[in-house]
């Protein structure tokens, strides 16, 4: 599915000479939205099926139970507030960054770090807001 969309996309980017738009969402635009989002599910499911789980037992029927790594828990655990979070975080990044006249070097240092606080974020409250494992 990825492939067949990076080709149409780049079908129209250039055969028909039609640039990639976000403000008037034309066709390449959704094209390489489509493209890029599917392939990095595409590349995430290929590492979460080639790393090992790790299980734990359960006390209920000697099952085994599967964990997720502690960063998808957290986030899932504390939506709204990293949504939240996040949100205020990105409107502080357009405040206060020039992004259109930003060097590449720039935009991924900005992002790495908007990516850190985000995830050091919910996993703070994954610490600060633990469950109590009753014995």
């Amino acid at each position: 599915v990825s492939a067949v969309l990076w080709t149409a996309h780049l079908c129209l980017t250039i055969i028909f000479q039609i640039p990639n738009s976000r403000r008037s969402t034309n066709a390449p635009f959704v094209l390489w939205s489509l493209a890029h989002n599917t392939s990095l599910l595409c590349m995430i499911q290929h590492v979460m099926d080639r790393v090992p789980a790790t299980t734990t037992p359960t006390l209920e029927n000697n099952t085994q139970q599967q964990h997720t790594p502690r960063i998808l828990e957290a986030v899932n655990r504390f939506g709204l507030a990293v949504f939240l979070s996040s949100n205020i975080l990105t409107g502080l990044v357009n405040l206060t960054v020039d992004t259109l006249h930003s060097s590449n070097a720039k935009a991924m240092t900005v992002l790495s770090v908007y990516l850190a606080l985000v995830c050091g974020f919910a996993l703070l409250l994954d610490r600060l807001f633990k469950k109590k494992k009753v014995d």
